[in-house]
């Protein structure tokens, strides 16, 4: 697997790019010395791509929303390449947690103000009970509507300036919730059907895990689009991204961190290992190769108004 490490549009010397290229090549370093084993894209028809983006189109209609079709994969790649090809015995599964990855992406990205639960939460509630059995609907949905409410409780409210800004450990412990992997991991277990990894996503043990590597990952390189919204949670607020000593520490430590878990991860069941592995490992290379990050503002990251 080769990474793109050259460096988006913007002059080296603004934002994150200045380190983009040297960083990229420190994070696929990392990967490919720990985990080794690159995952691959997950396959799908074109009909199973179709059907995706009408419900996706479907779901958000009541939001009065349009998404064109580009933005819509660019949402889906992350689970393309995130979950573990090698491991998925489910399709319509599979297809459920693409539908619901986009339409939370778009709830993500629209202005709070917009966020109409009435209509919305309906929504996810037919996906879940479309794609996946009753017990397996129930976990989804409330994994979906607990990533939807917090996004729009904490967008500007003060318990996420505090856990934001004051360290790195408490930044990671609001992301667990934040950055939507509890609710990835009770979307995705029945992908799956592996008990032991099912009750790790359940039990939330299986988002803790990889909640640090994810949110790293994505901190980086969407550090510019996210300063320039004026948005507080990036791990890399926490340090001066133009003093180049202060940047290499901090860039360290994250690193570590990201080592840290990879290591502990290997340490669980081989089916497990393998599907948190590749779901870190598999978000790094999306976001190094999507267009939402090669700009800090475009056509499928915009603020969606």
């Amino acid at each position: 697997m080769t990474i793109d490490i050259s460096m988006p549009t913007a002059a080296a010397d603004q934002g994150m790019r200045r380190h983009w290229e040297t960083c990229t090549r420190r994070f696929g370093e990392a990967f490919t010395q720990h985990i080794g084993y690159a995952p691959t894209m997950c396959p799908m028809t074109d009909a199973e791509l179709r059907e995706v983006i009408d419900a996706c189109n479907t779901a958000v209609a009541p939001l009065g929303k349009s998404v064109s079709d580009e933005r819509w994969i660019s949402y889906m790649d992350v689970v393309r390449w995130a979950q573990s090809a090698r491991h998925v015995r489910d399709m319509e599964a599979f297809k459920a947690v693409c539908i619901l990855n986009c339409v939370t992406f778009v709830w993500d990205d629209m202005d709070p103000a917009l966020h109409d639960f009435d209509v919305f939460l309906p929504e996810l509630r037919k996906i879940c009970d479309k794609y996946y059995s009753e017990e397996d609907a129930w976990f989804a949905y409330e994994g979906a509507r607990a990533f939807v409410t917090s996004d729009h409780m904490f967008r500007n409210s003060s318990i996420k300036a505090a856990l934001c800004t004051t360290s790195p450990e408490q930044y990671f412990r609001f992301r667990v919730t934040d950055v939507g992997v509890d609710f990835w991991m009770k979307m995705s277990y029945p992908i799956y059907r592996n008990a032991e990894f099912t009750e790790h996503a359940k039990t939330g043990l299986a988002a803790r895990m990889t909640t640090r590597g994810l949110a790293i990952v994505n901190d980086f390189y969407s550090y510019d689009r996210e300063v320039s919204l004026g948005q507080i949670t990036n791990c890399f607020r926490l340090c001066d991204v133009s003093n180049e000593a202060e940047f290499q520490a901090f860039f360290q430590q994250r690193l570590d961190d990201l080592v840290e878990d990879i290591q502990c991860i290997t340490a669980f069941d081989e089916v497990t290992q393998h599907i948190l592995l590749d779901l870190v490992y598999g978000n790094f290379i999306w976001t190094t190769s999507n267009k939402r990050y090669k700009a800090a503002v475009n056509d499928v990251n915009s603020r969606i108004r």
